[in-house]
């Protein structure tokens, strides 16, 4: 872009308009014609909170065979817990599986913000240099989060039109059809402009286990309990192909701020972030295949 452009300006635009405008929009047409009488998916929030404490707990044993540092520790536990839901998970069901997965990711990352900012900020913070941290600024992030809120909003809004005698209006198939894709395109710039591939050298090693962690080990073991406790009997197997994409998805883009906040090893958050979503380009196809052709 030239010189005179605000780059950083017009990609958090981009973001905004995706996550408070775009998607919301697609949560409500969702959540109305999500079928409710279905009681199995109850238990995807609690798989949700797992797949974080699992990331997070694999990342931690990865630091210490790796005899890394408190500061590096810190990011490694942040980069295998956090995951990217609200963006790519939800994009990627939408696009292997359908809209009708979207209801299902909503309720796998039910609790995702209240995780974060409640469990995984104080700890990342113990490995920093900083060792307290206020028992209240937890829900203070949550209630003052916007994206939490709409899209909080956006999921009351489409459950009580779901409640309502009102029908679910076929026009909405093709608004999605149309702001799903959009939202794909302009969520990928704001990615494609927040990489640094400076640091992935030096941190090769961390980065990889992350990647390995992320998208084989993890959704390995998420999926095959999901299976065992039979979410794949719903729909021809469609929560359990939720739970495998979103399982498999790379670190979000919010994992790399707690670094900075805590004076925790900001290269090396970077690095495995970096690393985990080049590693995309392999899990992708796979998923896409898994989910689509066996």
């Amino acid at each position: 872009m030239p010189a005179w452009v605000p780059v950083a300006k017009v990609l958090r635009v981009l973001t905004f308009t995706v996550l408070l405008g775009l998607m919301p929009i697609v949560l409500i047409g969702a959540f109305w014609n999500v079928d409710f009488r279905q009681t199995e998916f109850l238990i995807l929030p609690v798989i949700g909170v797992f797949t974080i404490f699992l990331g997070g707990g694999l990342a931690l044993v990865a630091s210490k065979i790796h005899g890394l540092t408190r500061e590096q520790t810190g990011s490694m536990i942040l980069a295998g817990a956090f995951i990217n839901l609200g963006s790519f998970g939800a994009l990627f069901s939408v696009f292997f599986i359908g809209i009708e997965a979207l209801p299902f990711v909503i309720l796998f990352r039910l609790f995702e913000e209240i995780v974060y900012y409640a469990i995984c900020y104080p700890i990342a913070k113990s490995f920093g240099p900083l060792r307290h941290v206020s028992s209240s600024s937890g829900i203070k992030r949550i209630i003052k989060d916007p994206f939490i809120m709409v899209t909080f909003s956006a999921l009351c809004i489409g459950a009580l039109l779901n409640f309502s005698p009102l029908e679910y209006g076929s026009f909405y198939d093709t608004i999605n059809s149309i702001l799903v894709p959009l939202s794909a395109i302009l969520l990928l710039v704001p990615v494609g402009f927040s990489m640094k591939l400076g640091a992935v050298r030096t941190h090769m090693k961390p980065s990889g286990s992350i990647a390995l962690i992320k998208h084989i080990i993890v959704p390995i073991t998420v999926t095959s309990i999901a299976y065992f406790i039979g979410l794949g009997n719903y729909g021809n197997g469609i929560i359990l192909y939720v739970v495998l994409i979103l399982s498999s998805m790379p670190p979000a883009v919010s994992s790399l701020v707690p670094p900075q906040l805590f004076k925790l090893d900001v290269d090396l958050a970077n690095a495995a972030w970096v690393v985990s979503m080049c590693s995309l380009a392999f899990t992708l196809p796979i998923l896409y295949v898994v989910t689509n052709v066996l």
